[in-house]
């Protein structure tokens, strides 16, 4: 489904108006009105707009103009007939809808869930206060092993729960790694000791590196919680009875629509936490490098700025400046009293070497050919082969299945091989086999040729098939 198949198509049309500033304030004072009420009065909403934006409505301008290019009729313009068009206006484009009460005339306000999510985006974007850092990795340590331990029927919940913890984990620490950078950036258009300061105390270290920076290296530490997490997960995946367990607790819940789905996005949640915490150790070096390579340019910026003017080369740098802007009036002064001039010297590198003069080939030039659309195709096909190359768990286990669909046993000899892909494909079968996969595997004393490959003889079988080719073998 695509953005604009749920968001009406003028949504947006208000936040670029010419009056915008105004629009989005009365959003702000609809979102206190739905935070305070269980349902809004249409007449209530007006007061609430008239006692919040009496200044702002003044600065109204009342002649908007629509799609078809003409102008609204100049009303009497009074609070009031304002604030009756800002609502309507957000009835028309799709933010808010009219209700009536049961049984009345009365007009009563209601928000589409797009539009609760939206104006809490646009509101967190202009909210100055400090905001808590959630604890992700101590929640996620704390679900998991209550989880463990009481091996309810919430298990599936808490691996969920886990999940999305983690996920939050990693885009905080990559929105921290970024807004560094950003700090960083900044301090090229710093010109004062005072704008570095308010910079890196009122800005970066409230709301970057006390927020998150410092928690995540105190209360929040990855390492002091990794450890146990990946040791509660690495249980859980090797314990089979469990994973089918959490699967018919999502079966009761109706996330998937096979036990088989449901096994499988368990095994991927496990898989990506795991993966996630493993690796977590080398994205917060990048961050500690960044933090410090951003401390270290503030305070030689600051340094640069405090004996700027006091030393030769702070000077130096200014009359530079003074001469390159333009102020022709110090270019004959400074040419009376500074002489420069290049110095130079013989030696016996300096000797004169002529150059080898080649004979023109009278050969005609090859033409250019025309680029052909086929070829951009073609390349852009190749590009798109080689997307889908990655050779992850999931394509083994759908590689596994076709080739084993309606069989119980398959022989490596008997598996076609048409392609590189499809040989590494096999290779990673035959390495991933574990107690976690659907079949299982039986190593041959002999070696067999397949579509050009020299492979061992291996006997792939179904788990749930595997004693009953074991009595009929």
């Amino acid at each position: 489904m695509k953005l604009f198949d749920i968001l009406p198509p003028n949504l947006f049309s208000i936040l670029t108006s010419k009056n915008k500033l105004i629009y989005t304030d009365a959003l702000f004072v609809l979102r206190r009105a739905f935070k305070q009420e269980m349902t809004i009065s249409k007449t209530e909403l007006i007061s609430m707009l008239i006692a919040n934006l009496e200044e702002e409505m003044l600065d109204f301008d009342i002649f908007e103009e629509n799609e078809g290019d003409e102008i609204y009729v100049k009303e009497d313009i009074s609070l009031s007939s304002i604030a009756h068009r800002i609502v309507r206006r957000f009835e028309e484009t799709g933010w808010i809808e009219i209700d009536y009460g049961l049984g009345t005339f009365d007009e009563y306000i209601t928000l589409p869930d797009y539009s609760i999510k939206i104006i809490n985006l646009l509101y967190s974007l202009t909210d100055d206060s400090i905001k808590e850092y959630d604890l992700y990795v101590y929640t996620t340590y704390s679900t998991l092993k209550t989880a463990d331990t009481e091996r309810d029927e919430y298990m599936y919940r808490a691996l969920s729960i886990s999940y999305e913890r983690t996920m939050n984990l990693i885009d905080e620490l990559k929105t921290l790694y970024n807004n560094i950078r950003r700090y960083h950036q900044a301090l090229n258009e710093y010109i004062t000791v005072n704008d570095i300061l308010k910079g890196h105390f009122d800005e970066y270290k409230n709301l970057v590196g006390d927020r998150i920076y410092h928690r995540v290296k105190t209360l929040d530490s990855v390492p002091r919680y990794k450890a146990p997490i990946l040791k509660i997960l690495s249980n859980w995946l090797t314990d089979h009875t469990l994973r089918e367990n959490m699967a018919n607790q999502a079966m009761l819940r109706g996330q998937y629509k096979t036990k088989e789905d449901a096994m499988e996005d368990i095994i991927f949640k496990i898989q990506e936490i795991m993966d996630i915490y493993e690796n977590v150790d080398q994205l917060l070096d990048e961050i500690d490098m960044k933090n410090s390579s951003y401390t270290r340019a503030s305070i030689e910026k600051i340094q640069y700025l405090l004996n700027t003017d006091r030393s030769i080369k702070g000077k130096l740098v200014e009359i530079l400046k003074k001469v390159s802007s333009g102020n022709e009036g110090m270019i004959e002064p400074m040419e009376a009293c500074i002489e420069l001039y290049s110095q130079r010297y013989i030696d016996e590198n300096s000797l004169y070497v002529y150059t080898s003069q080649k004979r023109r080939d009278d050969t005609p030039l090859m033409k250019v050919q025309p680029p052909i659309e086929e070829n951009g195709k073609i390349v852009l096909d190749e590009l798109k082969d080689q997307l889908k190359s990655s050779y992850s768990r999931r394509r083994i286990m759908k590689f596994m299945k076709n080739i084993m669909d309606g069989v119980d046993v398959i022989y490596s000899s008997e598996i076609p091989l048409n392609s590189n892909d499809d040989f590494i494909l096999l290779i990673l079968a035959f390495l991933y086999c574990s107690a976690n996969t659907f079949y299982d595997m039986e190593c041959m004393d002999e070696y067999v040729v397949n579509g050009g490959y020299r492979i061992p003889q291996i006997r792939f079988i179904r788990k749930d098939k595997k004693a009953y080719v074991a009595r009929r073998v």
